[in-house]
């Protein structure tokens, strides 16, 4: 499973490496939404959704990855592509050095997580949204101690509870051990 490249049976994707996981919108964004090109987001008023970004009313959201390391293994983590909420002022710092690939001088901007993820499946969980270099994603790590994510990502998934996680998101599990 983390060095092969393998097909699911439910959904038909191929996945290299380790599977992971990615959320297309933030939870509280209708499912007909259209997802536009991210110049929309500085280019249209109002509600809109965009590959990297997401504005609802008041509410501010950027994709985000949250990492999981897998006990046992060396270094290796199975990756959640979520989406982030932040406050109005640091989305609007975040989209001003975007384009640029410039976001890691935000350094770590308090956030919430806007996607129901297994066990738990609360959304707007407390967070930190930890900005990296290069374009890269900013990456989300749980705050809150009592949430079973915060745990994950601090103590390591087992092989069972990474296998209980797809489960929960529907992926066929025969798939994922046996070839397609």
């Amino acid at each position: 499973m983390l060095g092969s490249q393998r097909q699911c049976r439910c959904c038909g994707a191929t996945f290299a490496q380790l599977l992971s996981l990615s959320c297309d919108r933030p939870d509280v964004c209708p499912e007909d939404m259209f997802v536009h090109d991210n110049t929309a987001i500085s280019a249209q008023a109002g509600d809109v959704l965009t590959e990297d970004f997401c504005r609802l009313g008041k509410l501010r959201f950027v994709r985000a990855v949250l990492a999981v390391p897998l006990a046992d293994t060396r270094g290796e983590e199975f990756i959640l592509g979520t989406w982030a909420r932040l406050s109005q002022e640091d989305f609007e710092a975040y989209l001003d050095r975007f384009e640029m690939q410039e976001t890691e001088d935000l350094g770590s901007k308090r956030a919430w997580l806007a996607n129901a993820i297994p066990p738990d499946g609360s959304e707007s969980v407390e967070a930190m949204l930890h900005m990296r270099p290069e374009g890269q994603y900013p990456e989300l790590q749980i705050s809150e101690p009592d949430h079973p994510l915060y745990n994950l990502q601090m103590v390591g998934a087992q092989l069972e509870e990474l296998l209980g996680l797809l489960y929960a998101y529907g992926h066929d599990l025969p798939s994922l051990i046996y070839d397609a």
